[in-house]
């Protein structure tokens, strides 16, 4: 990690990590019962973004700076972007290696669009063949992944996949879409990172339907 203070909170990589948790399969249902079952924050995949009524940003600096800008932003400041409150996790790693690296390989070409609809496109599908595509780096366990779908300036708002991931077998456990509204900030990468952090702020406020929803199946 980059910032070496945020191991103050989170420095449980694998001592707190079950042993039983690397051979057998995963449910949505245990971990949303169990607060205190231990996961790793995998960080912002922004490589199916789109962005749209951009016509000022440059894709290629956007791919190769801005997306893990944002991603070091939110790490940094995680008491204003607390992905780990809206998971309601004691137990929190983060690891950012594998997304960083594959943000890098966004393709600049594709990421700009004049449709409104490129922040609704995705569904669970496209979201499992992402996450079967994921390099895990040899963490096992429950995962944690961000998946930002599209970024409006026209509309204001992003959209944002919230995922729980089983690491062992590359499995989607669950995702919900969630949206965020655009809030204040100065130049890209605090601009979009506001509208993340609505999207966060909303995934916390529907936690408990997520829950409910997993644990009545």
């Amino acid at each position: 990690m980059k910032n070496k203070y945020m191991l103050l909170r989170w420095s449980f990589l694998f001592l707190l990590t079950p042993s039983f948790m690397q051979g057998q399969n995963l449910s949505a249902k245990v971990f949303f019962n169990t607060d205190s079952i231990p996961c790793t924050y995998l960080g912002i995949d922004f490589t199916l973004a789109r962005l749209v009524g951009d016509n000022e940003s440059v894709s290629s600096v956007i791919t190769t700076t801005q997306f893990n800008g944002i991603n070091d932003l939110i790490v940094k400041e995680f008491k204003k972007y607390d992905v780990q409150e809206a998971y309601r996790r004691i137990n929190w790693t983060v690891d950012l290696k594998e997304v960083e690296a594959k943000n890098l390989k966004a393709d600049p070409d594709s990421l700009k669009s004049t449709n409104e609809n490129s922040l609704y496109r995705l569904n669970d599908n496209d979201i499992s063949q992402l996450v079967q595509n994921f390099n895990y780096g040899g963490h096992k366990g429950y995962g944690v992944l961000l998946i930002v779908e599209g970024m409006s300036k026209s509309a204001k708002i992003a959209t944002v996949w919230f995922t729980l991931i089983d690491m062992n077998s590359k499995k989607l456990l669950f995702t919900a879409r969630e949206q965020g509204k655009l809030g204040s900030g100065f130049g890209f990468r605090n601009y979009w990172a506001s509208a993340i952090k609505n999207a966060i702020k909303n995934a916390r406020d529907d936690y408990d339907k997520w829950q409910t929803g997993v644990v009545s199946k």
